[in-house]
């Protein structure tokens, strides 16, 4: 079950936030530059399942369950075939946007209210997954190319520099929780 959080008084600071950090990837010029780019492709994947995050952590409450359910549309969606379908086709990326939000503001819900080792195995295993596809997309595996799925746009040469980014973003992410921990330490 997820909940709305009841506030004193409603903060739109993190709602606002969210809309604009989608919008500067869900909308036509960079929809269109994800057609030829697995770079923006892989970003806009970040920035669309952290804005979902964002307000599912700010605003509402969960458990265990609605969590796991959150985490299906990242997994599902990095598996070669459906990877390639939402880099192909509008219709696939239309879903693809919709339940990797849904996805992140089901996770966001539900990180607040769940054990710390928890949280921790579930950052270590985005990381190690994470890690594995971007060294997939560096060494130019087909797997997520157009060589295996011949609908997909992106060719192997495309895919390393995605792979690059992932890493950055990765390391951005860990050095933001890591500072956050060791500031909880330090008070």
């Amino acid at each position: 079950m997820i909940s709305y959080i009841k506030q004193q008084k409603f903060d739109s600071k993190p709602l606002i936030f969210s809309i604009v950090l989608l919008l500067t990837v869900v909308n036509p010029l960079v929809e269109d530059i994800e057609f030829y780019s697995p770079v923006a492709y892989m970003i806009a994947h970040y920035i669309v399942y952290f804005s979902g995050i964002y307000i599912g952590y700010k605003y509402f409450k969960s458990n265990l369950i609605i969590l796991v359910i959150g985490l299906i549309p990242a997994i599902l969606w990095h598996i070669p075939y459906f990877f390639a379908l939402g880099a192909a086709f509008v219709l696939y990326r239309i879903i693809l946007e919709i339940t990797l939000f849904l996805g992140g503001l089901f996770v966001g819900s539900a990180i607040k209210y769940i054990k710390f080792y928890v949280k921790i195995t579930l950052f270590a295993l985005w990381m190690l997954g994470d890690s594995a596809l971007a060294i997939v997309f560096i060494v130019s595996d087909p797997i997520y190319s157009n060589v295996v799925y011949r609908f997909s746009p992106y060719p192997p040469s495309s895919l390393p520099l995605a792979g690059v980014a992932m890493f950055i973003v990765m390391n951005i992410f860990l050095a933001y929780v890591l500072s956050k921990y060791i500031k909880s330490l330090l008070g």
